[in-house]
């Protein structure tokens, strides 16, 4: 079988990307996959093709360009696949005109004449707040709405990640009817690939290092974090603050750039930025924290957590924002403990609470591990892959 997918590829640097690559990273194991993906050099013209881990790369559209559709539908139309895999997220294409033309990306696609399956990534609530502007936010709105619809429509299979995204798409964009082409598998999740030694976070030591990862977005909240770190410290003066992550390829700005700049030079010591790192040295910060901060204000995306799905499988407490992509995967007071959103004084609380009591740490970890523990990389590929096939097979028959 022949997987043909199409998506934006590191190291172009968001989500989807780092989705792509792990999951398809797998699938290659098991069938034949290329991977339609953006081009990263803005002065590169012709398609660029490299060979990554055995996954034939195709370059050969560019976000924001209004002529990805055909430039997509042609190479797909040449590799000749079995199952056409499209990877869809909001400005993932581009700007806002690159959103609106995603459906002619799926009429192009279905002419081919093979399943063509998406997994949508982000479901934005109907009544989101996404400009200041009263207008523009309700035009931005209902052609959401309508986008969402069209591309539940025009696909032959819609997957999401979570149950909450699906009940979503039927309740709020009216699309009960199709509900059993709305399919969940889960968010894959990454396990560690360096020695893990012995947990320290049980012994009663006076350095608690706290972790944060995540993209550099105004959306993750990071003001409230160094605030609640600000309070911990002066209970336990001896701990360290990391934070992970740089600028989303999406975005302008970086905001902890401009966070940075207001921090009390007493606390420059006991907060460190790593920017992006490689993915061993993020799993050995991972392995060597107490408690991992997982924060969000923006509650109107209904969505899975990559961060999330990235520290599941190491056993550490997880301490997140009361917002719908945790809220979904998660259960406040069992595999993790939840804070009002952009509350610093409740995480504060929270924060010291886990500094003082181990044994509560270890047993957050130990059920967050364990509730994520059937959704390593591997299985998932495997779960596309077997899906797959019966749609191949049902379109023979």
């Amino acid at each position: 079988m022949k997987v043909c997918a199409v998506t934006t590829w590191p190291p172009h640097r968001e989500g989807i990307a780092l989705y792509s690559a792990h999951l398809y990273g797998e699938m290659k194991k098991i069938v034949d996959v290329s991977v339609i993906a953006n081009v990263i050099d803005s002065s590169a013209v012709k398609a660029l093709k490299s060979d990554e881990e055995g996954i034939r790369i195709i370059r050969c559209w560019r976000r924001g360009s209004l002529t990805y559709p055909f430039k997509i539908f042609r190479r797909v139309l040449m590799e000749n696949p079995d199952i056409i895999h499209v990877q869809h997220g909001w400005l993932l294409y581009g700007d806002a005109p690159s959103s609106i033309l995603f459906p002619v990306l799926l009429v192009l696609l279905r002419l081919i004449g093979k399943p063509c399956i998406v997994t949508m990534h982000t479901v934005i609530k109907r009544g989101a707040r996404l400009y200041r502007n009263k207008l523009i936010n309700l035009l931005a709105l209902t052609a959401i709405y309508f986008i969402t619809r069209l591309t539940v429509k025009l696909s032959s299979i819609i997957i999401v990640h979570n149950p909450l995204v699906k009940e979503t798409l039927e309740e709020k964009f009216s699309l009960k009817k199709f509900r059993e082409k709305i399919i969940v598998i889960p968010h894959g999740a990454r396990k560690a690939n360096v020695f893990r030694k012995t947990s320290i976070s049980g012994k009663n030591r006076g350095n608690i290092v706290i972790l944060s990862l995540g993209f550099a977005r105004k959306g993750r909240g990071i003001e409230c974090l160094i605030e609640a770190f600000k309070k911990f410290l002066e209970q336990h003066p001896s701990s360290t603050f990391i934070i992970t992550g740089g600028q989303h390829a999406h975005d302008k700005g970086n905001p902890i750039r401009e966070v940075r700049r207001k921090i009390p030079p007493k606390m420059l010591g006991k907060i460190v930025f790593t920017d992006f790192i490689d993915e061993e040295a993020l799993d050995r910060l991972i392995l060597e924290s107490d408690v991992i901060v997982l924060s969000s204000i923006e509650d109107y995306f209904i969505e899975a957590s990559g961060a999330l799905a990235r520290v599941a499988l190491f056993g550490k407490p997880v301490v997140c924002s009361k917002v719908p992509k945790f809220e979904a995967e998660l259960k406040d007071g069992e595999n993790c403990i939840m804070f009002k959103p952009g509350d610093s004084e409740e995480l504060a609380k929270i924060l010291i609470l886990l500094a003082g009591n181990p044994n509560l740490r270890e047993k957050i970890g130990r059920k967050l591990e364990a509730s994520f523990r059937n959704r390593e990389w591997g299985l998932i590929a495997e779960r596309y892959v077997d899906f797959f096939q019966s749609l191949v097979e049902e379109s023979k028959s």
